[in-house]
């Protein structure tokens, strides 16, 4: 008796063996979502929820893998490892100076004086980057 292959791998070779366009996976996608939904539909009430969100973590985990990213895709840089730029920490001393020099003078000057060196110091650094 021969075997038959199951659908699924039978459309995942098609897919790996050749380079398709845009449109073309686009109609795969969601020819195979149509097929997770109606699989998910076709199950025990009980489950639904719990597949729907396993599809959906699945789905999610899948595209969001670091090297499966398109040749030409952009890549941005991750804020945690950009040097901070004192200028905005700056301004913000400035304000929260200018509110306590209304209740307590002295701390709220010196709060402000720091926020005035921060902010230079801001300046200073963008102007040597540009």
């Amino acid at each position: 008796m021969q075997q038959s292959t199951p659908t699924h791998e039978v459309s995942r070779t098609k897919v790996g063996a050749q380079v398709i366009s845009q449109p073309q996976r686009e109609a795969e996608i969601e020819r195979l979502a149509g097929e997770i939904g109606r699989l998910i539909q076709d199950s025990d009430p009980e489950t639904r929820e719990e597949l729907a969100q396993s599809a959906n973590s699945l789905l999610r985990e899948q595209g969001l893998r670091p090297g499966l990213a398109p040749a030409g895709a952009e890549v941005v840089a991750d804020a945690r490892r950009r040097p901070l730029n004192p200028l905005a920490a700056g301004i913000g001393l400035i304000m929260i100076g200018a509110a306590l020099t209304l209740l307590v003078p002295f701390v709220g000057l010196t709060v402000a004086a720091c926020g005035v060196l921060a902010t230079l110091w801001g300046v200073i650094i963008s102007a040597m980057r540009k």
